[in-house]
């Protein structure tokens, strides 16, 4: 009996694996000086993430370089705390930051906890290891 219990529990568990419904909470978890964390996040991870997008992702960098799509909000990582209200109100939110890199997103993650923000991903890397991993960036400039 205990045989068979353990074989159907594999077979769920790769059935699982295959279809992507057993993925571990996503991202490393960083800590942040004088408490708090947010947690980095493969271009991969954020790509099964946003199959199933229960999150506000938004793109801190500036000049404008594209963008990933299913982005919510451009908020400029210099205008965070002026715009702390376009963030979602409810501080247990998922919410995703991105930039070119990394340099503005860390800046951005870093302000959101200190914000109360406990819920808080950064893309490792940014938009560069975005394409590297071979996903495309979408422009919505006029004439793009």
């Amino acid at each position: 009996m205990r045989h068979k219990f353990l074989v159907a529990a594999l077979g769920l568990f790769v059935l699982a694996l295959f279809c992507g419904c057993a993925t571990a909470p996503a991202g490393t978890k960083v800590n942040i000086d004088g408490g708090g964390f947010y947690r980095s996040i493969s271009p991969e991870e954020l790509v099964r993430m946003l199959r199933v997008k229960d999150f506000f992702l938004v793109n801190v960098h500036v000049p404008y370089a594209g963008e990933i799509e299913k982005t919510d909000a451009l908020i400029s990582y210099k205008d965070t705390e002026a715009r702390i209200g376009d963030y979602p109100r409810d501080r247990s939110a998922k919410i995703v930051v991105y930039c070119l890199t990394n340099g503005m997103s860390s800046i951005v993650v870093r302000q959101l906890v200190r914000a109360g923000f406990d819920n808080i991903y950064m893309l490792d890397g940014g938009m560069t290891a975005w394409k590297k991993a071979g996903f495309a960036l979408v422009d919505r400039r006029a004439g793009k």
